[in-house]
This record gives structure tokens, sequence and C-alpha cells, in this order.
């Protein structure tokens, strides 16, 4: 399969697991006993005696209610970065028993063409991204801009004649899409027209609310610029697939058939990846899933601060205020869904693990390709062997699938 074509899914099996440590908590009646009382020194008696029942009721739950705040700090899941957590060096659940993952008929599974089909418009989208891959940037001044068109330019910003910091090129140029709406209104219109080595005076103004510089809000500036050159995309032809990528064919509907192909075979795999995840059943080792839980944890502190930093940056405050805010749910909801998603994604990997040693597979190849992909085995250590040769087996066993189901 091309490598340019290929759509690489490589679905990060998050890495280890947990054990829901359930503390039951046993109640305590207490009954009071009820005497018939003849006489006014008896019922004093029986007054002092109720008044230290009372006391040790009171007392009892004030000690359970403390124990319960500290079951609620006991209790809540601590965020681990170690994906490897609860895997051995081969990528397998420590101590876990294959034997307790559902047999899911993996390989006698029927999968109906339509589920996969790989679309004209998606062929399109990918085509296109082909030839923009091989576009290259013209100096032709003959080469008007338009909308949509990628242009280099430079350009120098000022305001009432002075030039204000960060509002320039610095003759490094800068590329710039047309269209994209990634520059102060009106910018982008205004090079519509141009040709390479034109100079053209750009008029805007600020927002009024501009937080990347409060100091421009609202401010008109003129911006000197100068289009340096514009992009080429070639045009999709028998002569430009022979050139560029003659081994999958020598004519545009040949090309076309291998984007479907490969296509189809990408759109399987995430077929097959969602079935096992969907349907997969089994028994997990605690520890598995209570390490799993601090990983996922992680996952989603590091989600909540970059969505927090990415925020910052470009308008200027945080997203979420709190963890809370990011998850919507409490402390006592998230820990919650914190164990459903544990448990469903060791399910998952016992699964994988469990078709993999029954059809004896080999990860090898998929394993080197992983390490390829993360910079070589100097990188192994941010993530751990056994996450990434867990990795490695899920891959391998798609693959395998993928090569065996039915499509019809």
């Amino acid at each position: 399969m091309s490598e340019e074509l290929k759509n690489e899914t490589v679905t990060e099996v998050a890495a280890d697991v947990n054990e829901a440590n359930s503390v039951s908590k046993s109640k305590q009646k207490r009954e009071a006993r009820k005497a018939e009382v003849k006489s006014e020194k008896v019922k004093k008696g029986f007054d002092r005696a109720l008044a230290w029942v009372i006391g040790v009721l009171i007392a009892v739950i004030v000690v359970g209610a403390i124990g319960m705040g500290i079951y609620t700090q006991v209790s809540k899941t601590t965020a681990a970065d170690n994906y490897s957590l609860g895997l051995d060096d081969n990528g397998f659940i420590s101590g876990a028993d294959t034997s307790k993952a559902k047999d899911l008929g993996l390989e006698t599974l029927k999968v109906s063409l339509s589920d996969i089909e790989y679309s004209d418009d998606e062929i399109d989208a990918k085509i296109g991204s082909l030839l923009n891959a091989k576009a290259d940037f013209s100096e032709d001044t003959s080469l008007e801009v338009k909308d949509g068109d990628t242009i280099n330019l430079d350009y120098v910003g000022s305001i009432d004649g002075v030039e204000f910091e960060g509002g320039s090129t610095g003759g490094n140029g800068t590329t710039l899409t047309i269209g994209s709406h990634t520059y102060i209104d009106n910018f982008e219109e205004q090079l519509i027209g141009s040709h390479p080595g034109d100079s053209v005076k750009v008029e805007v103004s600020f927002p009024e609310e501009y937080p990347n510089n409060p100091d421009l809000a609202g401010k008109p500036a003129v911006f000197d610029c100068v289009v340096n050159s514009v992009k080429v995309i070639p045009e999709l032809t028998d002569e430009f697939v022979k050139e560029n990528y003659s081994e999958y064919g020598s004519t545009t509907e040949e090309l076309r058939e291998a984007i479907r192909k490969d296509g189809r075979e990408a759109n399987l795999q995430t077929y097959l990846s969602k079935y096992i995840d969907d349907n997969a059943e089994a028994s997990v080792p605690g520890k598995y899933i209570k390490a799993l839980k601090s990983v996922t944890k992680y996952d989603d502190t590091q989600q909540f601060d970059y969505m927090n930093q990415m925020s910052a940056n470009y308008y200027g405050s945080k997203m979420y205020e709190t963890f809370e805010d990011f998850t919507g749910k409490t402390d006592a909801e998230y820990e919650k869904d914190l164990s459903e998603r544990a448990k469903k994604m060791a399910a998952s990997s016992l699964t994988y693990e469990a078709f993999y040693k029954n059809n004896n597979l080999n990860c090898d190849e998929e394993y080197a390709n992983i390490l390829e992909m993360i910079g070589g085995e100097e990188n192994i250590a941010q993530y751990g062997v056994g996450y990434l040769k867990q990795i490695a087996i899920r891959n391998t066993v798609l693959n395998h699938l993928r090569d065996v189901v039915t499509v019809e």
C-alpha cells in the first residue's frame, strides 16, 4: 500500500488499567430500649442513659462523616504519565487470562461494502492534497492572485506613519491563503488581482477588541505589501500520474482506483476497530483497570491544560476555570466515567491480545514501524516498551483481519 496514499490510523490504545477498590460500609443500627418508668427516680436514670446513647450516636455520625471524607479523597484517581503501567515488555496485560475475553468471531465477520465505501468526493479531496503536495511557488508576473490562492509576501505595518512591533515579516516572507480570514478583516481581499513583484498598499482597521495587542485595538493601519510569488498547483493529467505516481498506474483513472482501494482498506480497519471496541467483553485484573484510569486521567488533564493554554494565547483568557468545568462532571461523576472508560479500553485490549495469541501472530514489523514514527529507540522511554508493543499488537491484529474478513 502506498505510504503517500495510505490513511494511517494509529489509534493509541491508552496504556494500563485499574483496580476499583469498592469499600462497603456497614451501618450499625442501634435500638433504644423502652422501659416503663414507674417512678421519678427510675425516669431520671433513664434520661441519663438516653443522653449517653444520643451522645454516642452523634459521635458515630461525626466519625462516619470524617471517614467518608477521607474515603472520597483516597478513592480519587491520581493521574500518571507511565503509559506502560500494568503491561509487560511484550505488550501483554500483566496477570490477565486471555480465556476471559469473549470470542467475537472476528475471522468470520461479514462487512457490507456500503459501510466502508470511499466516495468520489473523498477521492477528489485526496487527489487535491496530492496535487497540492507537488505544487510550487512561482514568480511568473503573469499570474494573478485569486481567492483561494496561496501566496508568499512581505509586509510592513504602520500606524500614523510609525511602524509598530510585530507588524512586519522582516523581509523573510510569509505564506497566506487568500480567503482563509487569518488576517485582519479586508486585508486578504485587497491582495486579489495583484501579481508576483507587485507592491500593494493595504489599509485596514484593527478590531475594537484585540487581545493579541490591546494597544492596537480599533486603530487604522497601513500595510505596505510586496507579493513575492504565487503557489501553482499542477493539473491532474496522465503525464502527471506517470511522472509522480507511476508505481500506482499510468492514467488518472488508475490513480483514482488506487486511492479508492486504499481508502476502503483504511475504512475497513476503522470499522473493525470500532466493532471490537463496541463489542469487547472481558474480565481484566483490577490492577490494570486502576493503572489505565490513572493514565486516562493524565491524558484528560493534559487536554485541559492544552485547551487553556491555546485559549490564553489566542484570546487572552482561559477557556475553563476548573477541571470540573472542562469535564462537565462532578468529581463523583468523573470518577464513574473514568472507571467505565477504563473498563471498556481494558476489555478491548485483552480481546486484541487473545486474538493475537490464539492466531500466533507476530508484531515485529508493526513495532518497527512505530519506532520509526516516534523517531527511534531513543524515544521509547516516554511511552515504555509495553505500551508501544500493545499498539503494535493492535495494528497487527487489524491488518490480519483486514485481509481475512468478508466484504460483500
